[in-house]
């Protein structure tokens, strides 16, 4: 066998590496040996490598990176080289390592970068969806006095109180004059609004300004009684006409 045929122990690593789809270069980012040392093992070219340590060394990384066993690569390394001194017994067959135990040494910088583009997306998904709620709903507009229709009511001015969107514009119809208000950093508001005799159907609508979106109309009813004017009795006027 010449220096450029494939050795038994070169058939091993490069058909456990070719099973896993990884080019040599992939495997030096994540062992850190190099590529010339790697292609010299799979070669059999042993004059390539540093030394009979090192190349154990990098028998036992490049075995644990493909999960195999190895103990048995390095076995097969010291029979071709005809010097099974220090264990001098047959190699046994090749036994795959735990997957856990051979993928857990290894970090590589793509997977680092693919968790945190994961993390992004995610992200921006999350963002976007709450984008989309906020601008997609309707702005409450809730009347908290009168807290309903108001059917006897005396004065010529009545203050309604709400809450809304924060920074909301409330606008009124349905009167004589409409009056307009803007609601506080937490939504709430008044407005004064001014009566006539008889019903007063009065419509309130809030103009978010960070959506645009307007709230459904509210409407509230106060009727508005006048006192009425005390009327002379039978009597006076009987006893007037005497006079």
């Amino acid at each position: 066998m010449t220096n450029r045929d494939l050795t038994k122990l070169g058939e091993v690593l490069r058909t456990a590496r070719e099973a896993r789809f990884i080019d040599l270069a992939r495997v030096e980012r994540d062992t850190k040996i190099r590529v010339r040392y790697l292609s010299a093992l799979e070669q059999g070219d042993y004059r390539d490598l540093p030394g009979a340590v090192y190349t154990k060394g990098f028998l036992r990384n490049y075995g644990l990176y493909l999960g195999l066993d190895p103990e048995y690569l390095v076995d097969l390394y010291r029979l071709e080289l005809g010097s099974a001194i220090d264990r001098p017994m047959m190699p046994v067959p090749p036994r795959p390592i735990a997957a856990r135990q051979g993928r857990s040494l290894v970090v590589t910088s793509g997977a680092v970068a693919a968790s945190i583009l994961t993390v992004l997306v995610v992200a921006f998904v999350v963002y976007l969806v709450a984008e989309f709620v906020t601008f997609a709903r309707t702005p409450e507009l809730r009347i908290t006095d009168p807290a309903g229709d108001v059917a006897s009511f005396t004065g010529v001015e009545y203050t309604i109180h709400g809450v809304t969107e924060p920074r909301s514009t409330i606008t009124t119809d349905g009167l004589r004059q409409n009056p307009t208000t803007i609601a506080d950093a937490q939504g709430r508001f008044t407005v004064a609004v001014g009566l006539v005799p008889g019903a007063n159907v009065i419509t309130l609508v809030a103009s978010d300004p960070l959506t645009g979106r307007d709230s459904a109309p509210v409407r509230r009813t106060i009727t508005v009684i006048l006192n009425a004017s005390p009327t002379p009795s039978a009597g006076v006027s009987a006893g007037g006409a005497r006079g």
